[in-house]
């Protein structure tokens, strides 16, 4: 079986919760909600982060991982994403007001500069190395966003990040039978329906109705609960009987496919 690791699991910070960022391999991440904390210098080794949408539980340690470990770092960061997510981060975000725009200053010890913007496309596979690739696929937010289709080898993962209900979802699966697991996210109770639907998020009930629409057996990850409902959460999936065998996600797990 094929592994990624979870750095950061849940939807915001907590006493003991961190946020949203997956480790594919010691170079390469989804979001980087949680970096330093989770690899400490081994930080200084990731050369590419793989953003979902702009959202700041997502993107938070591009700032801290460039400033912290700036010496060590021998390669500019490629930050890759959608070009709307990479316009809101270089305006909003590392734009000399915020935090400095590394995308003008050099590394230390190499002729290159610390920060890269590299677009992706939709429905494009991107190589990661001579066993894994990466390709993005849609989501229903309320930023641009997109979600990723993992592949190690001859299996795959899914990871959604953040979404509402997703007509793409049950059909990209559907035409990826790679496909072994499914990272979804659910941040609310059912309870707060009203509240999901204005944030374009997930709760239980929600999340029942999109596995329902897939037509064959995955393996079930949840993440993005929000700290505060993460008991009311748990016990309304585990007595739901479509997500009762779902694996509800913890900072330093690791996913299986």
């Amino acid at each position: 079986m094929e592994k990624i690791t979870i750095l950061g699991a849940y939807g915001t910070k907590g006493p003991h919760q961190e946020t949203s960022s997956f480790l594919i391999n010691k170079a390469h991440v989804i979001d980087a909600g949680n970096l330093l904390r989770s690899l400490d210098e081994e930080a200084a080794e990731i050369n590419t982060i793989w953003i979902t949408h702009s959202h700041l539980d997502h993107i938070i340690d591009i700032a801290y991982i460039l400033d912290s470990y700036y010496t060590l770092r021998t390669k500019s960061l490629k930050l890759m994403g959608l070009p709307a997510t990479l316009e809101a981060i270089q305006k909003h975000f590392l734009n000399d007001f915020l935090w400095p725009d590394f995308s003008k200053i050099p590394l230390f010890n190499v002729d290159a500069m610390s920060l890269v913007y590299e677009p992706i496309e939709l429905g494009k596979k991107y190589i990661i190395d001579e066993n894994t690739s990466i390709e993005a696929m849609q989501t229903v937010h309320t930023v641009p966003s997109c979600g990723y289709i993992v592949r190690k080898n001859e299996r795959a993962v899914l990871v959604t990040s953040d979404t509402y209900k997703n007509p793409l979802l049950s059909k990209t699966i559907e035409k990826y039978p790679e496909i072994s697991a499914l990272v979804l996210e659910c941040s609310f109770p059912s309870q707060m329906s009203e509240l999901a639907f204005e944030s374009l998020h997930l709760t239980p009930a929600l999340v029942e109705e999109e596995v329902l629409g897939i037509k064959r057996p995955l393996k079930l990850y949840i993440n993005h609960l929000k700290p505060t409902f993460i008991e009311q959460i748990k016990k309304e999936i585990y007595s739901t009987p479509v997500l009762k065998d779902a694996i509800i996600l913890d900072d330093g797990d690791t996913i299986y496919f």
